[in-house]
């Protein structure tokens, strides 16, 4: 550790990403003009603890968006403007000729995601203050009209801003600037969450439930970590041709087919799934929100936790560590005169790996399914309510964060490191002689 930090660079990449998170963090708690802050935090903190969903979006957008901050809608519509512009690159053959265009090109789809994410940003920010607006006229102050337009203005500034931050951690800072962010949100209403349990249900019920935290956060973690190592290594040897006396030809090697790329990216998205009607119904107009277990989620119902199993399971291909197509390295296997031993060249070997890869799967899908409910299962158990603002939801998605900043971070320094360590070794490039 005392070897990284003497690295050079590496403790300015730290600076950098600290000061950037510091003033993340203030933003969130920046009110915009046209709002009474003190009517809008007795709302949003009644909100979180008679609504579920209240308590999740509170926890995604670090405590800002219901409090209506500068940067109150966090990394959100960054993120959902990165996942367009993701799908357009693979549907859309000028912007996939821009991803395969080097330097030039990734600087335009920077530039589309920033202006998306801002274009996002605005009906984001719209639909915030009509909500808020809508549940407690005290929130705004001032004509009503004049007070949306200002909020919806500072919120789109606010989203430019986040999106200056998240590139400011990715090219100067340590690790990817939408993950540390995202994780600065997290870990900043987490504890409050978990605070709420004791005021509502006592000391004991706190106690327990910290102890669930820890030991489903744990366990989750050590899962996904095994399930990310595991892998499946075939067998590929190559036709060797004789030269002389000797036999010439590439060396015996595997083709390895990962279970999972140890990450919980099938979860989140059986989440996602699963909140898509609380989201719908928030935004139909006139009327409250229906009761019910998907319109105000219940983790403690069993047919949420069965339906979460059931959809964690199905999604598990989408977070498979294996990026292995199947066609075209059987095609190069035979161009190269490699085989699998024992197994005929050709759809014998396809059929094979075919096989393999559906066996692998047949283990990662139910193995996410069990990540998936340990979390909630553990809080039911230590007597948390199914609707608490603190859900197996937030424990999942703060463990699948972490683990994710984590690796990056680590990585990046261990590269830093490296490079530093071997650079007196490294051949030096030959100086220009017309250059002074």
């Amino acid at each position: 550790m005392s070897g990284y930090l003497r690295t050079p660079g590496l403790a300015k990449r730290i600076a950098i990403t600290a000061g950037a998170v510091a003033l993340f963090r203030v933003g969130q708690h920046l009110p915009v003009p046209g709002t009474d802050v003190a009517a809008i935090g007795e709302a949003a903190d009644a909100a979180v603890r008679a609504d579920p969903f209240a308590g999740l979006v509170d926890l995604l957008t670090g405590g800002g968006l219901l409090r209506l901050s500068f940067l109150g809608l966090g990394v959100l519509p960054y993120v959902a403007a990165t996942f367009v512009v993701g799908l357009l690159v693979h549907t859309w053959p000028r912007l996939r000729a821009l991803s395969a265009a080097g330097t030039d090109g990734a600087k335009v789809l920077l530039r589309c995601t920033w202006l998306l994410s801002v274009a996002f940003g605005a009906p984001m920010g719209t639909a915030a203050v009509l909500a808020a607006a809508r549940g407690d006229d005290g929130v705004l102050t001032g004509p009503h009209g004049r007070a949306v337009l200002f909020v919806v203005i500072g919120m789109t500034a606010g989203t430019m801003v986040t999106a200056w931050l998240i590139r400011l951690v990715s090219l100067r800072g340590l690790g990817e600037g939408v993950g540390v962010l995202f994780l600065a949100q997290l870990t900043a209403v987490f504890p409050r969450l978990l605070w709420d349990v004791r005021d509502a249900a006592g000391t004991g019920t706190f106690a327990a439930a910290t102890a669930a935290v820890v030991v489903s956060g744990t366990l989750v973690l050590a899962a996904v970590i095994g399930l990310g190592q595991a892998e499946r290594r075939i067998p590929i040897q190559f036709a060797r041709r004789m030269v002389g006396v000797r036999r010439r030809g590439p060396a015996p090697t595997y083709l390895p087919f990962r279970v999972n790329s140890g990450e919980l990216f099938p979860v989140f998205l059986a989440l996602l799934l699963l909140h898509v009607p609380a989201v719908v119904a928030r935004l139909i107009p006139g009327g409250g929100v229906p009761d019910g277990v998907w319109t105000r989620p219940d983790q403690g119902d069993p047919r949420f936790l069965a339906a979460l199993f059931v959809l964690a399971a199905l999604l598990a291909p989408t977070g498979s560590g294996d990026r292995i197509d199947v066609h075209a390295t059987v095609a190069r296997l035979q161009r190269e005169g490699g085989f699998v031993p024992g197994i005929r060249p050709g759809p014998n070997t396809y059929d094979y790996l075919a096989y393999v890869r559906r066996r692998i799967r047949a283990v990662a899908a139910p193995a996410l399914g069990l990540c998936a409910l340990l979390p909630p299962a553990s809080l039911l158990l230590a007597g948390v309510p199914g609707r608490a603002p603190l859900a197996g939801t937030a424990v999942l998605v703060l463990v699948g964060a972490g683990l994710a900043v984590s690796r990056r971070v680590v990585r990046q320094a261990e590269f830093a490191y490296q490079a530093h360590k071997y650079l007196p070794y490294l051949p030096t490039p030959p100086r220009d002689p017309e250059r002074r």
